[in-house]
């Protein structure tokens, strides 16, 4: 609520120039609800310093930090990270799928295909029909060290399931997986 008056202290100020017409209204739940989310990526951001207890660990050896959180510590870039856990979510992609996924550039998705395939984590291949197109899947014997990225802040999701019941944490994990579906139908 106190958002609102928020908003509404901006509008008031003259700072906010776009006048709100009624197909810019949402509810009260839906708008405290994106403001959730915009604060959940706000912090999940904060906090990807972490992320590199996340990635895999070319040495195989683990950080205090990487203990702590049962993950090794990193020798990839976190946008390696992100690229490496989109791959193995999405499954073969071309360079250009991974960018749009990630909402990167497509130079960028290239240089960080370059870092994962020369940490040995992605294998990059020229489609047979089309030489043009690049396609990159994960290296099957890497599989388990991207898969233990998912479990970085587990303990986090753990403790923030802990109080729902079975069908409220159902109901949680069909919200997200429906806001992203929505965001990534929008984004073509």
């Amino acid at each position: 609520m106190e958002s609102l008056w928020y908003i509404q202290g901006m509008l008031d100020k003259g700072t906010v120039t776009k006048e709100i017409t009624a197909e810019d209204e949402i509810s009260g739940g839906a708008l405290e609800t994106s403001q959730l989310l915009v604060e959940f990526l706000h912090a999940a951001y904060a906090t990807r310093h972490l992320d590199a207890d996340a990635a895999p660990s070319l040495a195989g050896e683990e950080s205090e930090a990487g203990r702590v959180h049962d993950t090794a510590s990193v020798d990839v870039s976190t946008h390696a990270v992100r690229a490496a856990i989109h791959v193995h979510q999405h499954g073969e992609r071309t360079v250009g799928q991974l960018a749009s996924g990630m909402g990167i550039s497509y130079g960028w998705a290239s240089r960080v295909v370059d870092e994962l395939e020369a940490a040995g984590y992605l294998i990059r291949e020229r489609d047979s029909e089309d030489r043009r197109v690049v396609r990159v899947r994960l290296n099957p014997e890497k599989l388990s060290e991207v898969e233990r990225a998912y479990r970085w802040r587990g303990r986090i999701v753990e403790q923030a399931l802990e109080p729902l019941d079975e069908p409220e944490r159902e109901a949680v994990r069909k919200f997200l997986r429906r806001v992203t579906e929505l965001l990534l139908r929008d984004q073509v």
